[in-house]
């Protein structure tokens, strides 16, 4: 089931995941390092307003809304809508805070930056709202049509003029239209602020928002200490690699996450059933995940070289490798180790889990950057990520949450190291060697692929080998 419903999203997440590259790649070649440092700062902003303003009702609604009978449904959605709607005034106040902290605060960028942040907040609820509901068309539509004009937008704009707000103003007018097409009308009444319905969107929602929030700043703080220690040049090369590898890992985690989470709500109220589906999803999750971000450390070289230009470069790959780490683990504690909280109605402790991981990265922070530098700034985030998530475990397993680990995620585990491990030697012998790097890349790619999937058969996973012959 989990894998029926991946494969209905999977195609325009994937896409999804390509355009976010090639927006990096067209801010980055087409800004400076300074100029690209003050747009990260600018983003920075706009995500961390929208954990506090947007986010938190998103989750809210996607582990609630299931369970409510489909004529309750609109309604409910409406509660949410309405709570979005009315954190916007706040949220504008938020923007004002974040733009003059990072010594951004100007007219004109806070009028882009909040429309950017108005956008994309509802952009995103009707696109969430879509897939919970099971508006499928509307919802790939929706994806693939933003990714596209966040592309065409950016480079149009930027070709004629390379100018920070009109890279954010693209990225708005991309979210506009997207959000036309799963735009559903609700009716948003303020009465319905003080319901029931809307008191379990704030006890369920609220600890997930100051978390949301604690983690939001905890994970690109290294960005603000950057630009602090050492400069707006230095904060754009961070940023850049940083952005690269933090959409790589979310989006290839939530190529699993987005289809299979409403499937693991819907057995909330059965502990057995939800304990086999959760199984399930973790070895559905390290299959896509584990041979994706270890083929992307060793392939990091070529694959960051076709993304962004020599300034960026730089630093050498000591960063890649160790933000990635970091990258993965956090996103395993995201999308796997924090549903046993979500799932044992105990996500009050996840604030208190970010808090401690935001107070350790900036006691990190302090010590790092100063000494290492920008390798200083991505061990914190390693460090961090890793106290971060034995927390979320020690405390779902006190809660009474059984994490089951099938024996075929061992096989993936294997199967990924001798991918890595092959993948490697024959990369750095460059026995065959193209200069059209794109083709280069391509190739490398699928003999990694093809080494991962030979050894799966090997290991007979999921009795893949009888299913093979069945098929002969």
């Amino acid at each position: 089931m989990m894998l029926k419903q991946l494969l209905k999203y999977a195609p325009v997440q994937i896409f999804a995941a390509i355009s976010v590259f090639a927006l990096i790649s067209i801010h980055t070649k087409l800004l400076t390092t300074t100029e690209y440092g003050m747009l990260s700062l600018m983003l920075l902003t706009v995500e961390i307003v929208r954990a506090v303003a947007a986010q938190w009702v998103n989750s809210s609604m996607l582990r609630l809304l299931p369970s409510k009978t489909k004529e309750q449904h609109s309604r409910f959605a409406a509660i949410a809508c309405s709570i979005i709607l009315c954190c916007t005034i706040p949220a504008f106040f938020l923007v004002v805070l974040g733009l003059y902290l990072t010594d951004l605060l100007s007219l004109n960028i806070l009028v882009t930056t909040f429309i950017l942040f108005v956008t994309k907040a509802l952009y995103l609820f009707y696109l969430e709202l879509a897939r919970v509901m099971e508006r499928l068309n509307p919802y790939r539509l929706a994806v693939l049509v933003q990714s596209v004009l966040a592309i065409i937008f950016t480079w149009f704009f930027l070709i004629i003029k390379a100018d920070l707000l009109l890279a954010l103003f693209a990225l708005a007018l991309s979210n506009f239209i997207a959000g036309i097409i799963v735009f559903k009308s609700l009716k948003i009444s303020i009465k319905e602020l003080f319901s029931v319905d809307a008191n379990i969107i704030y006890t369920y929602g609220i600890p997930l928002m100051v978390s949301g929030l604690v983690a939001s700043i905890s994970s690109r703080l290294d960005r603000y200490f950057i630009a602090d220690s050492l400069s707006l040049a230095q904060t754009g090369i961070y940023a850049a690699i940083s952005n690269i590898l933090l959409g790589i890992g979310a989006l290839i985690f939530m190529v699993v996450a987005l289809p299979s989470y409403p499937e693991l709500t819907k057995k909330i109220n059965n502990k057995t059933e939800l304990y086999k589906a959760h199984s399930e999803y973790l070895t559905l999750l390290m299959f896509i995940t584990l041979p994706g971000l270890l083929g992307f450390c060793i392939l990091a070289q070529p694959i960051t070289q076709l993304l962004l230009s020599e300034e960026y470069l730089s630093q050498g790959t000591t960063i890649i490798y160790i933000l990635c780490a970091a990258v993965f683990i956090l996103n395993v504690k995201a999308h796997y180790i924090d549903h046993g909280l979500q799932f044992s109605l105990s996500t009050k402790y996840i604030p208190r889990i970010s808090l401690i991981s935001l107070l350790l990265n900036l006691v990190l922070l302090t010590i790092l950057i100063p000494n290492y530098g920008l390798t200083g700034a991505a061990f914190s985030f390693l460090i961090t990520s890793l106290i971060s998530f034995f927390l979320s475990l020690f405390v779902s397993l006190k809660k009474g949450y059984k994490f089951i680990i099938p024996r075929q995620v061992y096989k993936i585990i294997f199967s990924s190291a001798c991918m890595g491990y092959l993948l490697d030697f024959f990369y750095t012998k460059q026995f065959l060697y193209i200069e059209i790097p794109t083709l280069y890349l391509a190739i490398n790619v699928l003999f990694g692929i093809l080494i991962f999937l030979v050894v799966m058969v090997l290991l007979n996973y999921k009795k893949c080998r009888h299913w093979i012959r069945n098929h002969e």
